[in-house]
């Protein structure tokens, strides 16, 4: 993904027009339409304002290979802590299979770590979300 695309993403993930983002900035719409389109890059200072105002690094915005994490992705995760479970993941583990009840211990973009029961013993297991295919919430009804 290259600089025009980051701001992009990074302008539109923050409901922000051309218009606004280039007064945050302190340049005309239509240099940031260039740095859109790839016609132009942002010199320095100008780069250096885009990662302090969408807070990211400035590795971030120039690398090629980085992609724009979303934050809505980790507040999404977050609200599976504690949660319990199914979890479709591509794993060599004969304990672990779909139908198995797990509880998410923690997550992030890049590991959860679980609990599951497997005949008396209670097991934690960190998995790379790269191998997770789904998971499933259990709501728990309510005593009364």
């Amino acid at each position: 993904m290259n600089i025009g695309d980051k701001i992009i993403e990074l302008r539109k993930k923050d409901n922000l027009t051309q218009e606004k983002l280039s007064e945050k900035i302190g340049v005309s719409r239509q240099t940031l339409s260039n740095w859109e389109n790839n016609i132009t890059c942002p010199d320095l200072s100008q780069a250096k304002s885009i990662v302090e105002i969408f807070k990211i690094s400035l590795d971030d915005l120039i690398d090629n290979k980085t992609e724009i994490e979303c934050s809505r992705v980790k507040t999404i995760l977050a609200k599976l802590i504690n949660k319990e479970g199914y979890i479709d993941a591509d794993l060599d583990d004969y304990r672990l299979s779909y139908n198995t009840i797990c509880k998410i211990l923690d997550v992030n973009n890049e590991f959860i770590k679980i609990e599951f029961k497997c005949k008396k013993n209670t097991i934690a297991k960190l998995i790379s979300m790269n191998l997770i295919n789904s998971i499933e919430c259990i709501e728990k009804e309510e005593e009364i």
